[in-house]
């Protein structure tokens, strides 16, 4: 008694014989056994060491320095850290093709700007459908991450009632500004020692998180 899966495998094996099969087996065996988790650090071989996007990195690395090109500078590529209580991911009921999901997490993780993001936006429109919740949610997620980023902003965690924002030491967030905003509402904002901002404030969405976070950090950025 062999499995599904292997019955599959099995399948593939015979259909695929012809010189430079390789990648077409490869290929399949990913869609049997699912892509892991392409967002965190569940994956297998090399990238369940390092993690995804660490792993993408170090290949852009090897890519450049074999073509010669210059490196790109570490903290240019540092990405925020965020938890938070929200679903964020494109579901296989909505995009169905693994090849086709791992493509669209990639050029959204690599978006740089608001209207990148806004194009993959009504390109799954156009290509699935109404976008699910989730998927909504992964969007506002990438922008979140991109504003964070721009700003050197370290870590986002957000509670029920309260987000709190780590700046790195090289943050764009004004620290005068930032006590100035403590003090006026001290109820509603707090700076802890280590120089945490926390903001009490209620987020049922993250679209809803997306613009508390937007007016924080205007609120809180060296002046122009």
């Amino acid at each position: 008694m062999i499995s599904e899966d292997a019955k599959k495998r099995l399948e593939v094996i015979q259909r695929f014989v012809e010189l430079g099969s390789g990648f077409s087996i490869a290929s399949h065996d990913l869609e049997i056994r699912g892509g892991g988790d392409l967002l965190g650090a569940s994956q297998s071989g090399h990238v369940a060491t390092v993690g995804f996007d660490l792993y993408t990195e170090l290949l852009e690395d090897a890519i450049r320095e074999i073509q010669g090109q210059p490196m790109v500078a570490e903290d240019s590529r540092r990405e925020p850290e965020i938890k938070m209580p929200f679903s964020a991911y494109l579901s296989e009921d909505y995009v169905p093709d693994v090849h086709q999901r791992l493509g669209l997490y990639r050029r959204l993780s690599g978006s740089a700007t608001e209207q990148a993001i806004d194009e993959i936006e009504m390109e799954l429109q156009d290509r699935f459908g109404q976008i699910p919740e989730e998927g909504k949610n992964l969007l506002w997620l990438i922008r979140i991450k991109q504003m964070l980023k721009a700003l050197r902003v370290d870590a986002l965690t957000v509670g029920p009632e309260k987000v709190v924002l780590t700046p790195g030491l090289d943050s764009s967030l004004d620290p005068v500004r930032a006590i100035a905003l403590v003090a006026s509402q001290p109820g509603k904002y707090q700076l802890t020692p280590e120089s945490k901002f926390i903001a009490k404030v209620k987020t049922l969405s993250l679209k809803d998180l997306y613009f508390t976070i937007h007016t924080l950090l205007n609120e809180m950025q060296f002046a122009r």
